[in-house]
């Protein structure tokens, strides 16, 4: 964990994301990336105390661009400033991964920089959204039939990344919540590996915190995985 930086996009948090910046320091991660993603002027004062906190970055986008993008801004800083580090390691600021999960995907991450560590939820207990149960079915389905690999959670936000794989991830299309499937497709054509970690399948108020949107982040996503198919795996396999 020493040498991961912990990545988090934010877009009008709850204050409750200083504890959880706080409580990574002290669990004893390296560095915390926090990006505002355009968040309202009334969020000011949260952004203002995470920059006072040690250890701890925020960068800003003056509107909100999506998480896509936020995740790009927070990789092309690391690439920028951390070259002594390994990697990052994504995390949602809404709540839905606990300290523990992140420390336990960091402690997952192998020497093997060809390698991927994912977050996995389980989508079958009880208290999950509908929609969040939905939209992951249909995207592990076409997933598995697409890109023969079966992943059951192909929208996990937590991940450990290693920094050599971040530099054609700045490439990538993708602004949104796309974006992420996106890293998954372009992963398996150049055959690296993922690493699949249990973790907790956590939804606070029917995850009305969440600013996915279910059907327009949904159709792109799912556009994606199709187009990651037809167009994108032929240039691969062209080269």
């Amino acid at each position: 964990m020493s040498n991961y930086v912990i990545v988090i996009p934010a877009l009008n948090p709850t204050e409750s994301l200083i504890d959880y910046v706080k409580a990574l320091l002290a669990k004893g991660a390296r560095h915390v990336l926090v990006v505002n993603d355009g968040s309202d002027r009334e969020f000011d004062s949260i952004f203002s105390e995470i920059s006072l906190i040690e250890k701890c970055t925020v960068l800003r986008h003056h509107k909100n661009k999506g998480k896509g993008r936020a995740l790009k801004t927070a990789f092309a800083y690391f690439l920028g400033h951390f070259q002594e580090m390994d990697g990052v390691i994504t995390a949602d600021a809404d709540g839905q991964h606990s300290v523990e999960d992140v420390f336990k995907v960091a402690n997952a991450i192998s020497s093997d920089e060809n390698e991927i560590v994912l977050g996995v939820r389980d989508f079958q207990k009880t208290h999950v959204p509908g929609r969040s149960q939905l939209g992951n079915k249909i995207t592990s389905f076409l997933f598995r039939f697409l890109f023969h690999y079966k992943l059951e959670d192909t929208q996990t936000g937590l991940r450990g990344i290693p920094a050599s794989q971040l530099s054609w991830m700045l490439q990538l299309k993708g602004e949104r919540y796309e974006f992420e499937i996106n890293m998954l497709i372009h992963a398996r054509l150049r055959d690296i590996d993922f690493r699949k970690v249990p973790i907790q399948t956590l939804y606070f108020n029917r995850n009305e915190g969440s600013h996915y949107h279910p059907l327009f982040d949904s159709l792109k996503i799912f556009s994606q995985l199709v187009r990651g198919y037809f167009y994108d795996a032929s240039l691969w396999r062209k080269k």
